[in-house]
């Protein structure tokens, strides 16, 4: 029997509930839902709600193709058909937060907001993976995640087909989730002086993007960019990919009328509109933050501490096998559109595990290095997380992904492929979560600030 919880705060009044040592409110609408009328059009913040609003339970995740990796990272990985059964609705803008109970009710705790990783492509927040329990109450902070749209829904320049149309609606929705948390955080004990966003992958692509969105730039105060380094989408190529999906509509539904199409229509669109670029084991990123000159900055303010990094070997997720390794022609091809040129010299890219060292060098190390070279605020520091478990099947090398597991603590899901927890596993776990927790609270960590890669604190 759960223990219910209410609270009056700005917007309503909300019923949420007491799990372990956390209050946690799920389900919580920040933006109006991006239907009809407000199809392919930035989200519109939500701030008020008039009956009490029972917050027990996720609401529907955004439309999404099949995801091996979410069943992958959860406490029963041998079902593979968990993602498929997950509510899929366009009406999806909903965030879920969850507070550590503290001796005083309304005391300040600090916020992390979650974004999550996926491409553009998959993700939400209510991902077993991304589940926060355990970090916030072993950090003592709130953590929030929610979800924004994908796909070409979240990511194509709809602009460029219908001038009612926004380009960015994906940003824009965790522009307004970045709104919503500021506006009413403190109603649930949140410190809105004290927000941290965190990411991996396409999450901290796309905190990096509101780095340079000139409206979010005052509304979060630390980030932790975990795997993701960005690289903006140009408005003329992202034309381009409009008309491109366009054209596989006409193809498919004999008309230029996107509104006029179903979720199910738009999906089968995507699919359909992918597979025409080519197998790219998910490197190539069709629909992505567009660099919005009229909104956004050049340069980003150099004013937020950071904590940024990656894994020692991110590739193996992408080539986990020789099995798996595309065409050296085809990869050299994918990287390419990706604005890089592999020295084939240093990598042997007719091997899988050549691809997967580029990939890791190009793809993450380098750029991310990059990044911190070129961001002049002192207070910025590097890890890399080097965990693996040699003689587990899954877990042979610390590949893209897999810190997140540790990062939030989820014993939970490497017990469920019968991995030994040892006294160093957990260990390891504790510390990144104190790391994590103590940016999030203080806004620095235990070792030296980045000047070189030398400066890089090993989890290992």
């Amino acid at each position: 029997m759960m223990t219910s919880i209410t609270r009056h705060t700005k917007a309503g009044t909300i019923i949420g509930q007491i799990k372990q040592h956390c209050e946690t409110y799920f389900g919580i609408p920040y933006a109006y839902p991006p239907i009809n009328e407000r199809r392919f059009k930035h989200a519109e913040l939500k701030t008020t709600w008039s009956e009490p609003l029972h917050a027990d339970q996720f609401k529907a995740i955004p439309p999404q193709p099949f995801n091996k990796l979410e069943a992958f990272f959860s406490t029963h990985p041998e079902d593979t058909q968990v993602p498929k059964i997950k509510h899929q609705s366009e009406d999806c803008l909903y965030l879920n937060i969850w507070k550590p109970i503290t001796a005083s009710f309304n005391q300040k705790l600090p916020v992390m907001i979650w974004f999550y990783g996926g491409g553009y492509l998959n993700g939400h927040g209510s991902a077993e993976l991304y589940n926060p329990q355990t970090f916030a109450e072993h950090a003592q902070v709130i953590v929030i995640t929610f979800n924004y749209r994908l796909g070409a829904l979240g990511y194509l320049n709809f602009n460029a087909i219908h001038e009612d149309y926004d380009m960015n609606c994906g940003l824009s929705d965790q522009f307004t989730a970045l709104l919503w948390v500021n506006q009413f955080i403190e109603d649930f004990g949140g410190d809105s002086n004290n927000i941290t966003l965190c990411g991996q992958s396409a999450g901290a692509m796309s905190i990096q993007a509101l780095m340079h969105l000139k409206a979010a730039q005052p509304l979060f105060h630390k980030a932790v960019l975990m795997s993701g380094p960005l690289r903006f989408d140009e408005v003329q190529h992202s034309q381009n990919t409009a008309q491109h999906f366009l054209n596989t509509v006409t193809k498919l539904y004999d008309t230029t009328n996107l509104a006029a199409l179903s979720t199910h229509q738009m999906m089968h669109a995507l699919e359909e509109d992918l597979a025409q670029y080519g197998p790219s084991k998910g490197l190539e990123l069709i629909y992505s933050p567009i660099f919005d000159e009229s909104t956004m900055v050049d340069t980003t303010p150099d004013k937020w501490p950071v904590l940024v990094g990656f894994t020692e070997q991110e590739g193996d997720c992408y080539i986990r096998n020789e099995s798996r390794k595309l065409a050296p022609e085809r990869f050299l091809e994918v990287m390419q559109n990706n604005n890089i040129t592999v020295d084939t010299t240093a990598f042997d890219i007719t091997t899988g595990k050549g691809q997967s060292e580029a990939i890791t060098y190009y793809e993450f190390k380098q750029p991310s290095l990059r990044w911190l070279d070129h961001y002049q605020y002192k207070k910025k520091w590097l890890y890399c997380f080097n965990w693996s478990a040699p003689t587990a099947q899954n877990f042979k090398t610390p590949y893209h992904i897999l810190d997140v597991v540790f990062w939030f603590g989820h014993t939970d899901i490497l017990h469920a492929h019968h991995l030994p927890i040892t006294h160093h596993t957990h260990t390891l776990m504790q510390q990144m979560m104190d790391t994590l927790g103590k940016f999030v609270t203080e806004g620095h960590v235990d070792w030296s600030v980045y000047t070189t890669i030398e400066d890089a604190y090993i989890f290992e």
